[in-house]
């Protein structure tokens, strides 16, 4: 059986592959086998790349270097891929995809903006409010249960050929608006995996840009939830994340990936919309601080993964480069909360990039802000996981000061990670508090309760029992004050110290 398929021709194997599942499973199954396969799952006839990214096959994309690089390594395969090698691979492969996917969105932003500027600009004031009101017309009845192809094909020619512009109020009282009908009509169907309406999906896609191109300000428009109101980039953001529509959140459930990837699609148009419309970096750094705040814990899909970091590494870079700005106390607090957030879901990858490639380094190391974090690592099993891994790739300098860390872990008591901390630097087991106090006079004057393990472990690894603090006070004086009386018998029954009292 097998050398018989082996003899047939390449354009037979690609229609048989076709039907053996998705690009993925495809090239996880056959990918190795020998090299004249390998040769067929990497040919643009069978477009098993293009397809794995979801788009039509593009000279740009199979010339381009990445694509170049990438086949060769899917052809030096020889033997049964594993899903971690494939995954790595095909990481790059999207994140090459997000990349031009950001540029073409920004020369089609700017097209469809020049052309509609050209066009308004030749009508008369009077045309303008007759074609606008049509227009507005048109996007109100949206709002029907009913949506017709024909409205949206006539929306689309109203704004193209006739230079209508969308006006959508903004206060609460508002029946419609932008967002709004991106929520009604886009995003609540995020969970759907049957698709509700006979418009396509990117039908409704190439709606939303039409109207946001006819007035830019419409991604300002505001869809109100309880007391407050979120603008459009932020729901997109919290689907894009959350995996969900925010007024009913079904994350839990699959998502249909073809409205999510035209929501990634939306939300990459709006950031060059921001960047080429909207000069002041509030709007960029709006978007970052609302992607920070909602990242969890990494998705177990690959291609949710690597979009989810992508755009954040698009919106952090727009952000850096038009920032100039002074954080107030505000900001500097919502950071912290930020970084709070990405410990508890053991986001030391996106730790890393803020620090070393990013420079928010001035948010670490803040004494208060060290304890909190600290606070987090400490309340479970996870957190400590956390910890060690931190320790392990000697990043700890990175995220706190060393020498405020051994007093905090002193103060909870934390045993095992003082040892991991001082395994790594022992140095600190001469370091000194405010009064003068190392460690081993620090846990005796400022720690209550069982106390001895730690005090046994710290005069093991070479504490000076003879150092004094600012007030004279060395290890056996400390141990015969009054609220040491239990610890100190603790420690001569445990044989950890022998004193005369």
């Amino acid at each position: 059986m097998l050398s018989t398929f082996e003899t047939l021709p390449d354009e037979i194997l690609m229609i048989i592959l076709k039907y053996c599942g998705d690009a993925y499973t495809i090239l996880k199954i056959f990918l190795g086998f020998n090299q004249r396969l390998n040769m067929i799952l990497i040919d643009k006839r069978l477009h098993l790349l293009t397809d794995f990214l979801h788009i039509n096959v593009r000279d740009d994309y199979y010339n381009s270097e990445v694509f170049q690089q990438l086949s060769k390594q899917l052809l030096s395969i020889n033997t049964t891929v594993d899903e971690e090698k494939l995954s790595s691979i095909l990481q790059t492969l999207l994140s090459f995809h997000i990349k031009q996917k950001y540029i073409q969105l920004g020369h089609e932003f700017q097209l469809y903006l020049e052309n509609f500027k050209f066009i308004r600009q030749s009508l008369t004031t009077d045309e303008i409010i007759k074609i606008d009101h049509k227009l507005k017309i048109e996007f109100d009845s949206l709002y029907n249960d009913s949506i017709r192809i024909e409205s949206i094909k006539l929306i689309k020619s109203f704004v193209l050929t006739k230079g209508a512009c969308c006006t959508c109020d903004d206060y609460e009282l508002c029946r419609f608006n932008l967002t709004k009908a991106v929520n009604e009509l886009f995003l609540s169907h995020i969970n759907d995996i049957q698709l509700k309406y006979s418009i396509s999906i990117n039908s409704f896609l190439q709606l939303f840009k039409i109207l946001i191109i006819s007035n830019t300000s419409l991604i300002n428009n505001r869809d109100y939830v309880g007391n407050g109101g979120c603008n459009l980039e932020y729901f997109l953001i919290y689907t894009l994340y959350k995996l969900g529509h925010f007024y009913h959140d079904k994350s839990s459930i699959p998502i249909n990936m073809k409205y999510y990837r035209a929501t990634i699609d939306l939300f990459l148009f709006i950031i060059q919309c921001q960047k080429q419309i909207f000069e002041n970096e509030y709007y960029i750094r709006e978007s970052m601080f609302n992607i920070l705040e909602m990242i969890s814990k990494i998705n177990n899909d690959i291609f949710i993964q690597v979009i989810q970091w992508e755009i954040l590494k698009i919106v952090v870079h727009e952000y850096i480069l038009k920032a100039n700005e002074l954080w107030n106390d505000y900001l500097i607090c919502r950071f912290k909360q930020i970084l709070k957030n990405l410990i508890e879901n053991n986001r030391l990858d996106i730790l890393i990039y803020l620090y070393r490639d990013i420079g928010f380094e001035q948010f670490f190391n803040i004494q208060n802000y060290t304890r909190q974090c600290l606070d987090l690592m400490t309340k479970n099993r996870m957190g400590r996981k956390f910890f060690y891994m931190i320790a392990d790739e000697k990043l700890l300098e990175l995220f706190f000061s060393k020498e405020n860390l051994i007093f905090i872990l002193l103060d909870k008591k934390e045993r095992q990670l003082l040892e991991k901390l001082l395994k790594l630097s022992p140095y600190l087991i001469h370091q000194l508090d405010e009064d003068g106090n190392d460690p081993l006079l620090y846990i005796c004057l400022k720690v209550s309760g069982c106390r001895h393990r730690i005090i046994e472990f710290l005069i093991k690894i070479g504490s000076n029992l003879q150092r004094t603090n600012f007030k004279g006070q060395n290890f056996i004086d400390v141990l015969q004050l009054q609220r040491n009386q239990k610890l100190l018998k603790k420690l001569i029954e445990q044989d950890i110290i022998t004193i005369n009292i």
